[in-house]
């Protein structure tokens, strides 16, 4: 086949928009290719990393996030690539090598039993990682650069799978990093009966379609908590406030739990009659207990909550108790405690739940930015007596690299609020506190 600018074998005979994967090898160190269903990405760097295996030796690794066994890798799109061309690998039971130059292609699931393996992956030339919106920035923090201290090259093929996706947003914004998108209609050899299964689709749910064969990130993949364009309204809602209407303020505080770990304190206010917004956040990482009580008195002298509500669980326990003396109404939250919803399995699922509910209703203004990201990143999941738990704070912090407690803290404001405004006295012109009884059941 030839090109305007060089001549390649029919086996790199490629959909033009991915030539560059060969014309432009040495002007870039990574490589992020997205898109749809039958765009050819994988293909394309499939028949790239064996033509470069016939040329000289390289070590490639081919991994994803997990692996259960090597047919959960590219290991069978390799094999027959070599089977169709005849190439001249031996293609064993966990590893290609070529015969002649002696490359090495393993195959790896970076995370085993919770934690990331780099063990093996010394001396690789070249990493691929398919379906590369599985893998989480934890993994990428330690994959990549183990990878690049041996200058590899660094492929992603990927169908986003959501607008935060790790690898996208660490690469794609990247001057050494070259993105390149392409679908099924880009590709010329894409197979005439998928390009009638991506019509049929896009007539029967465009929504689907978007995301399957135009590869696009989804709105709401199941497993998250909110919908991504739910987020974007609340950054910014318009409200049109009433003369009269029940003012109300509650501050909630997320304590730090573990080490790197922020206590933060949001403040939720009342701005019409059924309208909210989170008007004030402030964040501290202070070790000293006497600190974060001093902390906590301080801002609840200046922000005037009528609701007082805290992180009660593990290590915040102790300080709630402290805080406790001083405000002796304050209210404690237990994540893991009772739910009032039947379909939350404790209150943290409680309180998420009721967070989505007042974000998809377009009742929670939030403006800040980094507070709304960890909310997206929230993820869901039903226990088998069909309840809800929301995603662990561990979990979360090693897929995205920070702990969710700016969330938390909004959340446990809204809880506050949803759950214990009825006793508070929020008429109140001047905003005297009103000490909150917990003992009452809310409605």
């Amino acid at each position: 086949m030839m090109n305007d600018e060089f001549e390649l074998p029919e086996f790199l005979d490629l959909p033009d928009k991915l030539l560059p994967i060969i014309s432009e090898i040495n002007d870039f160190d990574y490589w992020l290719l997205y898109g749809g269903r039958g765009g050819g990405k994988t293909q394309g760097i499939a028949r790239l990393i064996l033509w470069i295996c016939e040329q000289r030796v390289v070590r490639v690794c081919c991994g994803r996030e997990t692996q259960n066994t090597i047919e959960d890798s590219v290991y069978r799109i390799l094999a027959d690539l070599i089977a169709l061309y005849d190439l001249d690998f031996d293609v064993l039971r966990t590893k290609i090598i070529h015969r002649r130059t002696g490359s090495t292609i393993i195959f790896r699931g970076f995370r085993e039993q919770g934690s990331v393996n780099i063990k093996g992956l010394e001396g690789i030339d070249i990493l691929w990682i398919d379906e590369a919106e599985a893998i989480t920035k934890s993994t990428l923090d330690i994959i990549v650069p183990t990878i690049r201290q041996n200058n590899a090259l660094v492929y992603f093929t990927m169908n986003r799978h959501v607008r935060k996706d790790a690898v996208y947003v660490e690469f794609a914004k990247d001057s050494d990093c070259k993105v390149i998108k392409i679908n099924y209609y880009d590709n010329k050899h894409c197979p005439e009966n998928l390009k009638r299964k991506a019509l049929k689709c896009k007539q029967s749910s465009p929504l689907d379609y978007d995301h399957i064969w135009e590869g696009n990130p989804l709105d709401q993949a199941s497993d998250y908590l909110v919908s991504s364009s739910k987020l974007d309204k609340a950054a910014k809602l318009e409200f049109v406030p009433k003369e009269q209407y029940n003012k109300i303020k509650c501050m909630a505080v997320d304590l730090s739990g573990n080490g790197g770990d922020l206590c933060v304190a949001t403040l939720v206010e009342s701005i019409s009659t059924n309208h909210f917004k989170a008007t004030q956040r402030q964040e501290w990482n202070e070790p000293d207990t006497d600190i974060t009580k001093g902390k906590i008195i301080n801002l609840y002298s200046m922000w005037q909550p009528n609701i007082l509500i805290l992180d009660a669980d593990g290590m915040g326990y102790p300080i709630f108790v402290s805080v406790q003396k001083a405000i002796p109404k304050c209210i404690a939250f237990h994540g893991a405690g009772k739910s009032f919803r039947q379909n939350a399995c404790n209150a943290r699922a409680d309180g998420y739940l009721t967070l989505k509910d007042y974000i998809d209703n377009e009742w929670i203004e939030i403006p800040q930015d980094d507070t709304r990201e960890q909310i997206e990143f929230t993820k869901k999941q039903y226990k088998p007596n069909g309840t809800i738990i929301i995603q662990k704070k561990e979990e979360l912090k090693a897929e995205i690299g920070e702990s969710p407690d700016k969330a938390d803290s909004l959340m446990m404001s809204i809880y506050g609020l949803n759950y214990f405004s009825y006793s508070a006295n929020a008429t109140d012109e001047e905003n005297e506190i009103v000490y909150m009884d917990t003992s009452y059941e809310p409605f």
